[in-house]
This record gives C-alpha cells, sequence and structure tokens, in this order.
C-alpha cells in the first residue's frame, strides 16, 4: 500500500509540474518571440513482482526450455526535462517601422546593464530620446545601433542593414547593421524571462553574422514573429493534464481510506 502511495505523490507533482508549464504556454500564446515549453517524464526504475532461482522454468526440460516472464510495475514517474521548442512562430505585418521579424535561424543580441549578452527572437524594437535602438525592456542592442535626429524614414533590408532619411534627405544613408546569433545547440540555452536566453555550456558558445548567411535567417521589416504556441492543443493538453491529476488525487484518497481501514480492524 505505502508503494502506491510513493507511485501516486510522484505522479500529483510530476502533473502539478505539468500543468504550469501548459498553463504558462497558454498565457503566452500571442507574447512576441516567445517558445514554448514541454515537458517530459519518465518511469522510476521497475520493480520486480516475481523473482525466481533459476531463470528457466523447472517444468521445461532438455532443449525446450523457457525463459521465465518477468511482471514488473513502475514505482513512479518523475521529470525528466523541460525542453523549448525553437521552431518559427507565426510572423504577422506590424506596420511598425522597428519591428524586426528573423525568418529562419538565429537570435538578436542585447547588452545588460552588467555587460553580459542575451539572446532573443522578440523584435518589437524601441528606441529612447537619445536615439538607442533597444528591445522592449529597455536593453540596448549588440552591436550599438544609434540613429541620428530628424529621421523621417527606417529602412531595414533583409541583410539586416540599417539606412534612415533625415530631414528632406531623398538618399537614404546607411546607419547600422543587425547581426544574428547562432548556437551548436540552442535548446541549452538558459530562459531568464522577458524573451530573453542567456549562453550556456550546454548551447555552446555563440557564433555571430549577418542575416541570410551561413544557414541564417534573414530580416523582415514591419513584421513580428509571435509565440509558436497552438492554443487548440496546448487546452487539449490541460483537459488531459487535469483529468490525470484528479484520478492521482483519487488513489491518494482510496489508499488513505483503505490504510484507515486497516487500522481500525487492529484496533
Amino acid at each position: 500500500m505505502l508503494s502506491q502511495l510513493f507511485m501516486a505523490k510522484s505522479a500529483f507533482f510530476a502533473f502539478e509540474r505539468k500543468m504550469q508549464v501548459v498553463a504558462n504556454n497558454i498565457m503566452n500564446a500571442q507574447t512576441v518571440g516567445f517558445k514554448k515549453r514541454r515537458m517530459e517524464m519518465e518511469s522510476i526504475f521497475p520493480l520486480i513482482l516475481e523473482k525466481s532461482y533459476s531463470e528457466f522454468e523447472e517444468a521445461s526440460r532438455g532443449t525446450g526450455k523457457k525463459r521465465k516472464h518477468y511482471m514488473e510495475y513502475g514505482q513512479g514517474v518523475r521529470i525528466s526535462d523541460v525542453t523549448k521548442d525553437f521552431s518559427t512562430g507565426t510572423i504577422e505585418m506590424t506596420n511598425q517601422p522597428l519591428d524586426v521579424a528573423i525568418q529562419g535561424k538565429g537570435f538578436l543580441q542585447f547588452r545588460m546593464p552588467d555587460g553580459r549578452i542575451m539572446y532573443s527572437r522578440a523584435g518589437n524594437l524601441t528606441m529612447d530620446q537619445d536615439g538607442n535602438i533597444m528591445d522592449a525592456n529597455g536593453h540596448p542592442m549588440e552591436p550599438a545601433l544609434r540613429m541620428p535626429r530628424n529621421v523621417s524614414e527606417f529602412i531595414i533590408n533583409e541583410e539586416g542593414r540599417v539606412f534612415v532619411r533625415v530631414g528632406e534627405e531623398v538618399q537614404p544613408r546607411e546607419v547600422g547593421q543587425l547581426m544574428l546569433a547562432h548556437f551548436p545547440n540552442q535548446k541549452g540555452l538558459k530562459d531568464i524571462g522577458q524573451n530573453l536566453f542567456e549562453e550556456t555550456a550546454a548551447s555552446g558558445q555563440p557564433e555571430t553574422a549577418l542575416p541570410g548567411r551561413d544557414g541564417l535567417g534573414s530580416i523582415k521589416q514591419r513584421a513580428l514573429e509571435f509565440s509558436n504556441v497552438n492554443i487548440v492543443e496546448e487546452m487539449m493538453q490541460m483537459l488531459m493534464t487535469q483529468r490525470t491529476f484528479e484520478l492521482v488525487v483519487k488513489t491518494i484518497g482510496s489508499a488513505d481510506a483503505m490504510l484507515k481501514i486497516a487500522s481500525d480492524i487492529n484496533k
């Protein structure tokens, strides 16, 4: 009975965590650049119910010997990993001149206040009063990109080259270049919130290149890549997780009732 309670306990905490992951995906279904999470579970090492001194059935003789069939049951489940799905989300036009979407692989780079470089797929860029281009949370781009005053038009081509028209100028002038970073194993990146990812030993060191080169995606101006969450799929996952969670709770309740009855009988 205690082993059944242990199995139910492991499932309780595993599916509680899975519900949190699914709920977070649903909550960020419309977040720019958000990448959905998937929780992987595995069975804890199985126990052998039937044990034998010989691996052959005793009733069998000679060449007709047969191997015994062992009955096994798991001791519960545990979380093996919470993975990130970096597949491209839906790209939608916004007609905002500082919005950019990456069509393919790659990450934009932003510098934190402590000097570290973080990476993101969210291209909803902004500009401060000094003309510095930043992400939505106020982190400046890396390499730094600063616009001159009195800009009348922004142009960002597929290769990430940034042009502006100032005042009444007819010909645009080039003022900067967007660079993209890529990793040997992007699934190893650490999520630090605010749609930002941090380099880890598992991800490997980043390499930077121009958009559209070395297998990296191109830049699409006046567009944003939204979340890659499929809301229908996530709602189905939530329903299945909820049903499983309810079953686990009932199992714990039944085991508790049986233990109480057994305790009363011994009195």
